[in-house]
């Protein structure tokens, strides 16, 4: 009984490394890349650490430390990278009207890039995940996009 719960432990710690933490490796070096590529270009800048954001190309968001920017590094060297204002936002406020008006649980808040500056706030009800997007600089609602799962 013992061997049979060790070969189990085993087997879905091998499954676990070879999906969800490989994955997690890739994410980590995406972001290590875009870290280096940002203190190349710009020695001096002090950033917090960064999130990677899959919109219409992948970037890495980095929050400027003193809160005031967002720097958007794409992975695609060929991209420059953006800098945006935060201006008046709070992402926290924004974030909150939005599951009001969809209600269902928060499941993530944060910066992305995908044409333009913005704020993606995904919520989560019953078997439907709900993708809404406002304006960097105002918090002005952009669109939702609503994925349902079905069997």
């Amino acid at each position: 009984m013992l061997t049979a719960l060790i070969g189990v432990v085993l087997v879905f710690s091998v499954m676990y490394r070879f999906t969800i933490g490989h994955t997690e490796n890739q994410k980590e070096q995406l972001i290590e890349e875009a870290t280096t590529r940002l203190n190349e270009e710009s020695p001096n800048l002090q950033v917090g650490q960064g999130e990677l954001f899959n919109g219409t190309e992948a970037y890495v968001v980095f929050p400027e430390a003193d809160g005031d920017s967002i720097w958007f590094v794409p992975l695609n060297d060929k991209l420059e990278i953006e800098q945006r204002e935060i201006g008046e936002v709070n992402a926290n406020d924004v974030c909150a009207r939005s599951v009001e008006e969809t209600g269902g649980q928060l499941v993530s808040c944060k910066y992305g890039f995908d044409e333009r500056a913005l704020i993606e706030v995904v919520t989560k009800a019953d078997a439907s995940y709900t993708y809404s997007y406002y304006t960097l600089q105002t918090g002005e609602y952009i669109r939702r996009v609503q994925l349902t799962d079905q069997m």
